[in-house]
């Protein structure tokens, strides 16, 4: 067929067609501008010659020159588009035309054309000749394809591979198979059949990638998949691990190992994939993970039992404030450690001015909600290593730490404060009046042996302050004569 268009031009050329259609054209025009060239008027000329360049795409500029080379008339840029010389043969894209007057040379129409495009590749695909090659190819291949189907059909790929060794691959416990350079399966063994629920004979030839069992686990890019990284790389691969779905559904958990095969020269001639089936494994670190997972939900419980034990051994239930124990301990504790560190201590002892009273008029329900009440206004008046403790009755005991003179006199004011103005408020549906408390204050001194005894001075001071009315706070002196805060 190529050979009849070389000698025959069967499938004709675009670049002459071109050319032909030019040829017509400038011929055509040269008519009509010899045929107006002749009016002495040059503006039909110059209407005509504009016309043309602005109606037709393919023209750039048209133009009349005589024969001593004076152009008369010219439309469009044409000494930018001209550029042949006088003697010169028309070129595709510049046409010369002479014009012809009483036997005699007397012009030449010069017309431009636009520059012939290159072929892109949908134009040059569309050429009679190459869409004839491209069918003949098409046609060639899908006929190849039918007759290689046919002839492959009568051929078993599984019986070229010895029985000794196909037996060595079905003894493996795990899964094996080997893939070619293009990922094809040259050999699997009884294990990776059973996962793949193919046959021998039907499984070899096929792409790894499109089994069912890889489906939605490999990588989506098959550059990345682990056998083709192996052969890549020319060096073992060890994938993440992959979750198979095995014969009657069953979740396979297995980790492929890969190594390439190579050739005496180095060169990549497949890979043996090997699937250790974790599945076992993986269960057992299930288990042992749901064990572990539930001895630190206990561990965890346990440790909200003992905090509650804890607060129920050292909280007095009613008012959350330390018990007498727990508060001897602590202040124990902190006297010798303040002691030994040469840092300050301050005691104050309070009671709730005729808590009696509350009980007898009201009940103890109300007597309890006071006492509530207060122990709420003490905590929000306190640090967080403060220590309040319910010490009586109605009597409660706070340590401060690291307090000067003055710092612990305006928390005992604070306190007072509070009292007075909140605590009432906070008994909603009761009115009982104003609540007050007492308060006595002792310091640390060098002379004090026992926390007992910073506790005594500070209730010394308490009693002054009930006798001197109430609702106040003192300090507790040597001269056994507590002072005004």
């Amino acid at each position: 067929m190529l050979a009849l268009d070389l000698i025959f031009a069967v499938f004709p050329d675009k670049n002459t067609q071109l050319r032909e259609l030019r040829e017509r054209t400038s011929e055509n025009l040269a008519v009509q501008i010899a045929v107006l060239a002749r009016v002495d008027n040059l503006r039909p000329l110059m209407k005509k010659l504009h016309s043309t360049v602005v109606g037709d795409d393919g023209i750039s500029s048209i133009a009349v020159r005589l024969a001593s080379g004076e152009i008369i008339a010219e439309a469009g840029n044409h000494s930018k588009n001209w550029v042949i010389s006088e003697g010169q043969r028309s070129s595709l894209e510049n046409v010369r035309v002479p014009l012809l007057r009483e036997g005699g040379k007397w012009g030449d129409v010069e017309i431009s054309f636009e520059q012939a495009g290159s072929f892109s590749l949908i134009e040059w695909m569309r050429q009679p000749k190459v869409l004839v090659i491209i069918l003949l190819a098409i046609s060639g291949f899908v006929l190849f394809s039918l007759y290689l189907r046919r002839v492959l059909e009568h051929l078993d790929p599984s019986s070229v591979v010895p029985d000794r060794v196909r037996q060595a691959f079905d003894s493996f416990a795990q899964g094996v198979m080997i893939v070619d350079p293009d990922n094809r399966i040259l050999l699997a063994n009884e294990t990776f059949r059973k996962w793949a629920q193919f046959g021998d004979a039907n499984l070899i030839g096929r792409r790894a990638e499109q089994l069912l069992i890889f489906k939605d686990v490999l990588p989506s890019k098959p550059e990345q998949h682990p056998w083709v990284v192996a052969m890549t790389q020319r060096q073992q691969e060890n994938g993440e691990q992959l979750e198979l779905m095995g014969e009657g559904g069953i979740e396979i958990k297995t980790v492929p190992s890969c190594a390439p095969i190579l050739d005496g020269r180095g060169g990549v001639r497949g890979c043996i994939v090997s699937f250790n089936d974790l599945t076992e494994l993986d269960k057992k670190n299930t288990e042992l993970t749901a064990a572990m997972h539930e001895l630190q939900e206990s561990r965890i419980q346990i440790e909200i039992q003992n905090e509650e034990l804890r607060k129920l051994a050292t909280r007095d239930p009613l008012t959350g404030c330390l018990n007498r124990r727990a508060f001897h301990e602590m202040a124990d504790e902190l006297f010798v450690q303040l002691r030994e560190n040469g840092e300050s201590l301050w005691c104050i002892m309070t009671d709730i001015d005729y808590s009696k009273t509350f009980n007898d008029r009201f009940g103890h329900a109300i007597g309890d909600a006071v006492l509530q009440a207060v122990s709420r206004c003490l905590f929000s008046g306190l640090r967080d290593n403060d220590l309040l403790c319910r010490y009586g009755c109605e009597e409660f005991c706070i340590v401060l730490r690291n307090v000067t003179r003055e710092e612990a006199l305006q928390i005992g004011e604070r306190l007072r404060t509070g009292v007075e103005t909140k605590t009432a408020k906070g008994l909603r549906g009761v009115d009982t009046g104003k609540v007050t408390c007492s308060f006595g204050l002792a310091e640390l001194t060098p002379d004090v042996k026992t926390p007992s005894e910073l506790m005594d001075r500070a209730d010394k001071a308490l009693y002054v302050a009930k006798e001197a009315g109430r609702n106040c706070l003192k300090l507790w002196q040597r001269e056994r004569q507590p002072v005004s805060a």
